[in-house]
């Protein structure tokens, strides 16, 4: 065994819930090519449980950037409690000069960070690329894996219903699906006897299903009832998922489930839309109807059990 084989990688996504998953192909890489390597993924302290649970990753550190890592004192202290000091590399995702600074003061030997550019190339693979510059070895499109476990999301269903989940609030209202459309999916997911699950997180998501309470409709409500690893064992229980929250439509495909993806800006398609080709999944970007996701949906999932 190699000096090489022993690598330690320090990866830092510290954004959000969907760009912590779009790191998983370049874990599943780091590993693919160096074997006996250890990675260390750096984090938001509100989604440590989305990178712990990805394949490849070796431990989790929080950078709690809006807490006690706060500013200056705070990086400080984040430093002076940091394990894995002087680690081969520091992948740095999206263009981060805090996290820059901190590898720097981490004394990482050699610092990879993704360029300011405007191109439009999906971001796991603007992930990836970022080991073109340490090595010439082929790096693979591998598909998100995240290791939720189907018992532990049982506890909260009735074993004789089929269950659908449905995700249709964002972090950004005019990327929700709308109230009557959820209202009409709904009604017609049950006509089909499914049982809709309604996810979220927040005060929004917390609004949006108060509304749809107040229509009188047939769903299950884990609105801000689990933890981000719980909602993917919930999700292994699900038939299917219909997804208008990126990160949440990327942990369906992540867990290997049907997934159908609702997005109202085209311009975020190429970034952050799933691809057909790796997972079980449709994209919807016109045409955002009660009917048409219906129907792509019961298509999707007739796909699936055939």
């Amino acid at each position: 065994m190699g000096k090489e084989d022993k690598l330690t990688f320090l990866i830092f996504n510290t954004a959000y819930f969907g760009d912590v998953l779009l790191c998983s192909s370049l874990c599943q890489n780091i590993k693919n090519i160096w074997p006996n390597s250890k990675i260390i993924f750096v984090v938001r302290k509100q989604f440590y449980e989305t990178a712990k649970y990805l394949k490849g990753v070796d431990d989790v550190v929080i950078f709690d950037k809006s807490g006690e890592h706060k500013g200056l004192f705070g990086i400080l202290k984040f430093v002076k409690n940091f394990k894995y000091k002087k680690a081969d590399y520091s992948i740095i995702t999206y263009y981060n000069h805090r996290n820059k600074f901190i590898s720097k003061l981490l004394g990482v030997k050699k610092i990879i960070m993704e360029e300011k550019v405007t191109d439009l190339i999906p971001n796991w693979i603007k992930h990836n690329d970022l080991l073109k510059k340490i090595t010439d070895k082929k790096i693979e499109n591998f598909p998100m894996v995240y290791n939720a476990q189907k018992e532990i999301g049982r506890k909260f269903f009735e074993n004789n219903k089929r269950y659908i989940a449905l995700c249709p609030t964002t972090k950004n209202k005019a990327k929700d699906i709308p109230h009557n459309i959820t209202a009409e999916l709904i009604n017609s997911l049950n006509d089909e006897g499914l049982t809709p699950i309604l996810t979220g997180a927040g005060k929004a998501a917390e609004e949006y299903s108060k509304i749809l309470h107040s229509k009188n409709l047939n769903f299950l409500d884990l609105t801000d009832k689990t933890s981000i690893y719980e909602l993917g064992c919930v999700l292994k229980n699900c038939e299917g998922l219909i997804s208008a929250d990126t990160g949440t439509m990327h942990l369906g495909c992540a867990v290997d489930m049907p997934v159908v993806a609702v997005f109202y800006q085209k311009d975020k398609l190429v970034n952050w839309a799933p691809s057909a080709l790796q997972y079980r999944c449709f994209v919807i970007s016109t045409n955002q109807t009660a009917e048409h996701i219906m129907n792509e949906t019961i298509k999707i999932l007739g796909d699936t059990n055939e």
